[in-house]
């Protein structure tokens, strides 16, 4: 897929990677980019690099009217990056509740899912095009300092396969992006390795140009990506090692 014509959505573009999402997408010039938020007012930065180029959009990835209205909004969208996302770094019994379990769910399954169902048949009429899921390696391997995030992203892990074998027949590329430490405000207190924001957005649009469907940005989720296929036990206990402060 070449990129210089993609007409393409960013979700949760005013944080996080989204900005380098929109800032790489300007480098390899594509034709538009729909920057979306909750919030407007937060992109007005994103927006003043280009006004031209890039459109904000309002969308709550987690509110069902909200994701049909921006699929009614960018009927030419070729290229959707599932980009939104939210950790709150709970484990899972020493949570004081679920509230948090259930809103990384809500947001990183059930919310890219109704992305990706919403601009499914946009992506069809416009010739096939491609999604790219903001995933995490965590999502193959429990982290139990963020174990519901790891849970919800395993979540969706499972969904992009099953989104990725539905579009096939329509011509529609479905990749997973599955960084380990993403060097974010989020992380600044976890140790290195941590791979920049600016690679995973690069290395997930090279995926897009490449038609790769599995991409593992970094040093560090690439090194477990072997290690799962090599002694994928030996991790998961290397991981149990880090629990939450409070358990």
């Amino acid at each position: 897929m070449q990129l210089e014509k993609v007409v393409a959505l960013v979700t949760g573009a005013n944080g996080g990677i989204g900005r380098y999402y929109v800032e790489a997408l300007r480098k390899v010039g594509v034709s538009r980019i729909y920057a979306g938020a909750r919030n407007l007012n937060s992109l007005s930065d994103i927006v003043a690099l280009d006004s031209q180029q890039i459109i904000p959009i309002s969308l709550d990835i987690t509110n069902e009217q909200s994701v049909r209205t921006a699929a009614e909004t960018c009927p030419d969208v070729t290229l959707l990056i599932n980009n939104a996302g939210i950790g709150l770094l709970k484990g899972f019994i020493s949570a004081t509740d679920l509230s948090g379990a259930r809103a990384e769910m809500e947001v990183n399954y059930f919310g890219t899912l109704a992305m990706c169902r919403a601009f499914a048949p946009v992506l069809k009429r416009n010739g096939g095009g491609a999604i790219v899921n903001m995933l995490s390696i965590l999502g193959k391997v429990n982290f139990p300092m963020n174990a519901s995030y790891s849970a919800s992203k395993a979540a969706a892990i499972s969904m992009t396969q099953g989104v990725r074998a539905e579009l096939a027949a329509q011509g529609t590329l479905v990749i997973g992006v599955m960084p380990g430490t993403v060097d974010t405000d989020g992380s600044k207190y976890f140790p290195p390795p941590k791979v920049s924001p600016e690679v995973v957005a690069q290395e997930a649009l090279q995926a897009v140009i490449d038609g790769i469907e599995d991409v593992y940005p970094g040093e560090q989720a690439k090194e477990m990506a072997a290690q799962l296929l090599k002694d994928p036990k030996a991790l998961e206990k290397m991981m149990a090692t880090m629990l939450p402060s409070h358990a």
